[in-house]
């Protein structure tokens, strides 16, 4: 199967890549095969975020962790298209869960792709859509021939998102994960009882690749006003 058999089925806001699972690491491959034993093929699926209001988090108790947002609403219903195309050939195809944690770093899956590179805000950027983009990852039994080319490296280094970071998490070496989720449960946490909540974007709007997105401002009036 061709991965242009695939891509045929996304809109221009979306773009798959897919590698053999040979190009991963031992560890890699062995978090894969926990989901599919026979894995042969890693998809990803690539939307680009044009509207900050797409990574607006609600809960959702029928989605895993019980929320969603309106990008991974998109991007896994193309995903499961993919899915769906696979299945019609026979092809065994398995969806990653997402959001929470499954084991498995999108990020690190898509790097191998040819869609784009982690910068030093690991972040998953490319040189057209900056970091502005959210992932999906199917898993696949059939051999895709992949046809994505590798792609330029899309970070320059400036610093921007190192200075910018109000958990400084991004190092020069570095990236500290765990500062970054502590920083964004903090902001969730300052919002209060509000039914929609927004992540942190320091380092996405200080990165200068891409176009940015226009920020969104929200303002909450109590019922009972």
């Amino acid at each position: 199967m061709k991965q242009s058999d695939l891509s045929g089925l996304l809109p221009a806001c979306c773009r798959v890549g897919s590698a053999s699972v040979n190009q991963y690491d031992d560890d890699e491959k062995r978090k894969v095969r926990a989901f599919l034993p026979e894995v042969k093929t890693v998809i990803v699926v690539a939307h680009h975020v044009m509207h900050s209001l797409e990574w607006t988090w609600f809960e959702f108790p029928g989605d895993r962790a019980g929320e969603t947002c309106p990008a991974d609403l998109h991007v896994r219903s193309m995903a499961e298209r993919i899915c769906n195309r696979l299945d019609s050939q026979g092809c065994a195809a398995v969806l990653l869960p997402y959001p929470g944690e499954c084991g498995v770093m999108f990020k690190t899956l898509a790097a191998r792709t040819g869609l784009g590179q982690l910068g030093d805000n690991f972040l998953f950027m490319n040189t057209d859509w900056g970091p502005w983009i959210h992932l999906r990852v199917v898993l696949t039994d059939a051999v895709i021939e992949c046809e994505n080319p590798l792609a330029g490296e899309a970070c320059n280094h400036c610093g921007q998102c190192m200075a910018s970071c109000p958990a400084g998490a991004i190092m020069q070496n570095g990236f500290n994960g765990i500062r970054c989720r502590d920083k964004m449960r903090e902001i969730r946490k300052s919002l209060g009882d509000v039914p929609h909540t927004f992540e942190c974007e320091s380092c996405l709007r200080a990165c200068p690749i891409g176009e940015k997105p226009r920020e969104v401002q929200v303002s909450y009036v109590s019922r009972s006003a």
